[in-house]
């Protein structure tokens, strides 16, 4: 696919923007009795006040609020209370990627905890799509569902749900997406960001949506919330990128936790599998080695392996489906740099890259498209729109940037659109084949109102100054206190000026990352650079460098180690 319209002037790989964080008003590391290089991370978080500052570092249950607050959650207790009394059969329906997968975990093991009999649906990323279908509500009403709770979906799903209570299936929807003005009939929509929602945090996940609902469940009959599936909301939180303050702060580091002790047999199993140790595992863990292979069933297999790995009590099978997640992310990864070899060649505009990446290819896994959207548009700082193009119909995937909200941009081409949604930056649509021309003309001017991309270039985010003399273990101590990290909430970064490079040298797989000793104020400390290998000309004499320093542990020593974001030549960059 190519975009339409007049050629931009724009680099396929813009260098990259330092910017450096304001810094906090005089004072402040006064008013909240701490280290200047503590309360000027603390203030970068939104932190103005002592009482701020001690919820942000002690994180714990006091971060929870009472699920009773949400809307429509009554309801939906006393309707799944009664059909547990009654024996009914409860149909739990979620979504193929690991925040739905995760989700309806949580429920499936929350009410079964408490004596229901529960029956899982995850319908298929390629042949179902994105939410409630008429043919999984009849398959449920068939196989004797009298109640279903959706997970992470149908919130606008107003025909399905209208189809259930016609085939006699109480629904309770338990969504986060944006709701339309009209809501489905439900038996209960729990949605904390409803309008006129009273609940504090409006941004939990679809996992998290469902943990509030069994805790609401226990809590009802004086237990104790079930915390031990926290770590499964942590799983669905990460994944879907969910706000990394308030409530999901908390979900998460309270997972993290349960996760490096638990007891959940498929998780044991996906560790290892992963060759991820118990004890010391983390955020980036998640995102990086356990959401992967979960992700990779819904991707290019069923979401069920991902949900039986998830539920299972039985080691033999959990070995057998970690072994299958992790072939299949093996499959995915193929894939998706096969096809990012010929998208990259699709971007490459005589005039510049357009306002909005378009590309599509007739041999691209559905699966697949999401992270080669991704991908596109940080690299090329703008929407990109990824697409399996079919005979007849063809499905896509659209990231953005926040100059350009994507849905809203879908949004001018309902009527060419057979299903669509999603959120501001990340969305999706299935459209006739016929149709895409037009599609992408509407895109295209939609984005080019918005932005110019000869602006556009991806942007570091610096907290402050912080020269390698002063990145002691006592300051990235200080800098782990601050996890989990995570959307709103990122790693702390930091820039040195004038820094040595004792040593440069390529490692890894075809020379792709760059090992550096770096020197300054007396200081000499190992760095790694993912991904910039081909840089190794560059990391000469004296360089300023953008870096986060982490505590490597060996053999008992500790050390700090710094992962670079970028660098260049001393002086470069102001």
């Amino acid at each position: 696919m190519t975009s339409a319209g007049t050629p931009y002037p724009s680099s396929t790989r813009p260098s990259k923007t330092w910017r450096i964080a304001p810094p906090p008003p005089a004072g402040l590391a006064d008013r909240l009795d701490l280290p200047s290089l503590h309360a000027r991370l603390l203030y970068n978080r939104g932190v103005r006040t002592p009482e701020e500052a001690r919820a942000f570092l002690e994180v714990g249950p006091h971060l929870e609020h009472d699920p009773g607050l949400i809307p429509g959650m009554a309801q939906a207790v006393r309707r799944l209370e009664a059909a547990i009394r009654a024996g009914e059969t409860i149909g739990v329906y979620g979504d193929f990627d690991v925040d739905g997968i995760s989700g309806t975990a949580v429920l499936v093991l929350g009410l079964q905890e408490l004596g229901g009999r529960t029956i899982p649906y995850l319908p298929d990323r390629e042949a179902e799509g994105h939410g409630l279908n008429a043919d999984a509500v009849r398959e449920l009403a068939d196989a004797g569902a009298t109640v279903c709770v959706t997970v992470d979906c149908g919130v606008t799903d107003l025909d399905e749900v209208g189809l259930a209570s016609q085939l006699g299936i109480d629904t309770i929807v338990t969504d986060h997406h944006s709701p339309e003005a009209l809501l489905p009939a439900a038996c209960a929509v729990v949605h904390a960001g409803m309008p006129g929602s009273k609940y504090p945090f409006k941004d939990l996940t679809g996992a998290g949506m469902a943990y509030k609902l069994v805790a609401a469940m226990f809590e009802s009959r004086g237990l104790r919330r079930p915390e031990h599936l926290l770590e499964l909301v942590a799983l669905g939180t990460v994944a879907d990128v969910g706000p990394m303050e308030g409530e999901n702060r908390y979900f998460v580091s309270r997972g993290l936790r349960q996760l490096n002790r638990t007891g959940n047999t498929g998780l044991r199993a996906l560790m290892e599998s992963a060759r991820v140790s118990r004890g010391t595992l983390d955020e980036v863990d998640l995102a990086f080695s356990l959401i992967p292979r979960l992700n990779a069933a819904g991707r290019i297999g069923t979401p069920k392996t991902s949900l039986d790995l998830l539920t299972t009590t039985s080691p033999a099978e959990a070995q057998q489906l970690a072994a299958e997640l992790e072939h299949l992310n093996q499959q995915r990864r193929s894939l998706t740099d096969e096809a990012m070899s010929l998208a990259e060649e699709q971007t490459r505009f005589p005039g510049g890259v357009p306002p909005i990446i378009v590309v599509g290819h007739p041999d691209w896994h559905p699966g697949i498209l999401g992270p080669m959207a991704g991908q596109l548009s940080d690299e090329h700082v703008r929407p990109a729109i990824v697409m399996s193009q079919g005979p007849e119909v063809s499905r896509a995937s659209a990231r953005s940037i926040p100059e350009v909200n994507i849905v809203g941009a879908l949004r001018l081409c309902e009527d060419l659109l057979i299903r669509h949604g999603g959120h501001a930056l990340a969305a999706g649509f299935t459209a006739r084949t016929s149709d895409l021309p037009e599609i992408e003309r509407r895109l295209h001017d939609y984005a080019a109102a918005r932005i110019d991309p000869s602006t556009l270039t991806p942007t570091l985010e610096i907290d402050c100054e912080l020269p390698l003399s002063a990145a002691s273990e006592s300051a990235v101590q200080f800098v782990e206190s601050l996890s989990p990290f995570g959307q709103d909430n990122p790693r702390p970064v930091f820039v040195a000026r004038g820094v040595s490079v004792a040593e440069a040298r390529r490692v890894g797989k075809d020379g792709r990352h760059l090992k550096l000793a770096l020197f300054e104020g007396g200081a000499l400390l190992d760095a790694i650079a993912f991904r910039m290998g081909d840089r190794l000309q560059e990391a000469y004499g004296r360089i300023d460098v953008v870096y986060s320093p982490t505590i490597d542990e060996w053999r008992g020593r500790r050390r700090v180690q710094l992962t670079v974001q970028d660098f260049a030549p001393s002086g470069q960059k102001e």
